[in-house]
């Protein structure tokens, strides 16, 4: 009966500390605040407002408030995967200056695959077909790896994200309806003090340890003290 005692008491040890993790996994700190996006959406486009590098200690919580029901969409590629995407622009398009800049990258990728016969296009030309949600549910439909999370159709939501890995990130918003939508996003940005996904990992295993090892030595403590 020595055994279940030692294991019972070894896996109540076990057992706080799992919880304890769990309750470090939900830590976060709050460490910049975003200018927030406040702005109309017009009927069938999407629009970026927020883009940018994260990793698995940064992540970030959106807000948003609209008139209508807007789709929310964080989209993530590798860091590796974003340089080559760069890469087929600037060879598909060498003249075009907006391909320089990181925030256009990936909805030129959706362009440029969309109409792939697209020769020497000019700025008003793309801007004109760039923010249609056409081509952005064409670009999801051909990369549809990229997508790390989709907001049902709302005009409420909030959530918090830490990647798996380093991404860069893109925050879009797109407004399905045939009118346009007021749309108020707040973004924050979020370091937690360890990456988020391991340490829950971590916390489960442990709490499922601690509870098959204190089990036992439970049910004999009970037994002893029935009469």
């Amino acid at each position: 009966m020595r055994w279940i005692t030692l294991l019972g008491r070894t896996g109540t040890v076990i057992l706080m500390v799992g919880l304890a993790l769990v309750l470090f996994s939900l830590i976060s700190s709050a460490t910049e605040y975003t200018p927030g996006f406040r702005e109309p959406v017009s009927p069938e486009e999407y629009q970026i407002v927020h883009s940018g590098v994260y990793t698995p200690q940064t992540g970030f919580q959106i807000s948003v408030e609209a008139t209508d029901n807007v789709h929310v969409y964080l989209l993530g590629v590798s860091l590796l995967e974003f340089d080559n995407w760069k890469t087929r622009l600037a060879e598909a398009y060498p003249d075009l200056e907006l391909i320089r800049i990181d925030f256009f990258v990936m909805p030129m990728i959706f362009v440029m695959e969309a109409y792939p016969d697209l020769d020497d296009p000019q700025i008003p030309d793309i801007m004109d077909i760039m923010w249609n949600i056409a081509i952005l549910d064409n670009g999801l439909q051909t990369h549809p790896e990229i997508v790390l999370w989709e907001s049902p159709p709302s005009t409420t939501l909030s959530h918090e994200f830490f990647p798996a890995d380093d991404l860069y990130i893109t925050v879009i918003v797109a407004n399905p309806s045939s009118d346009t939508v007021e749309v108020e996003m707040e973004i924050t940005d979020l370091t937690a003090l360890a990456a988020k996904e391991r340490v829950v990992v971590a916390a489960k295993l442990l709490v499922s340890i601690g509870i098959a090892l204190a089990i036992p030595w439970l049910i004999s403590s009970k037994v002893k003290k029935a009469p």
